[in-house]
């Protein structure tokens, strides 16, 4: 098998703690990080809306996301170990060890409207709205994804770890991924 440089993908669910792990894969790793939800806070600022207000106007305008999606797929030529913090780098990125975290949406709520990281936070008058937030926002990507490349990022099967954060401190997430990495990278050795 040729060597390869390494891939990581990582998607969750809004408040599953998918910022917060991706910077403890970068940490750990030493690899690049690219965040693709950067990408869309800042098309959904220029045009001046809110991050959910552009996923449902991505439903309507594959445009949207084709844009994005074309930039992750130019990765697979890039030389250089990767972290690809992204709901469909997984779907697109070759040879990758697919993460995805999941949380309770109880938990995902009180983690968003409380979130004290000023540049992720997303503001939101009340726990209700932001309940309903991201719900909206959850249903719009389901939909969305499906209906684009015929794939539920939401299914299990599609990635090679599912961990649950609900319950679970950053550094006991960060355990469960070192042993998947271990035995990627035993599957896909760096090249020299």
């Amino acid at each position: 098998m040729e060597p390869a440089y390494h891939r990581i993908t990582i998607t969750g669910d809004p408040g599953s703690g998918k910022t917060t792990f991706a910077k403890a894969v970068e940490a750990r790793t030493g690899y690049h990080l690219i965040t693709t939800g950067k990408i869309f806070r800042k098309l959904a600022a220029e045009k001046g809306i809110s991050v959910t207000a552009l996923n449902e106007l991505a439903e309507s305008q594959a445009g949207i996301d084709r844009q994005v999606d074309d930039y992750i797929v130019s990765l697979n030529d890039l030389e250089d170990n990767l972290i690809l913090d992204s709901r469909m780098a997984w779907f697109f990125i070759r040879n990758a060890l697919k993460i995805r975290l999941t949380v309770d949406p109880d938990v995902a709520v009180q983690r968003i409207f409380t979130d004290t990281a000023e540049e992720w936070r997303e503001k939101f008058p009340d726990i209700q709205t932001a309940l309903d937030e991201v719900e909206r926002r959850r249903k719009s990507e389901i939909g969305r994804y499906q209906a684009l490349y015929g794939v539920n990022i939401g299914d299990p099967a599609n990635y090679d770890l599912v961990i649950n954060t609900s319950y679970k401190a950053p550094e006991d997430v960060t355990r469960e991924f070192e042993d998947a990495f271990c035995e990627y990278k035993r599957k896909f050795p760096p090249r020299d």
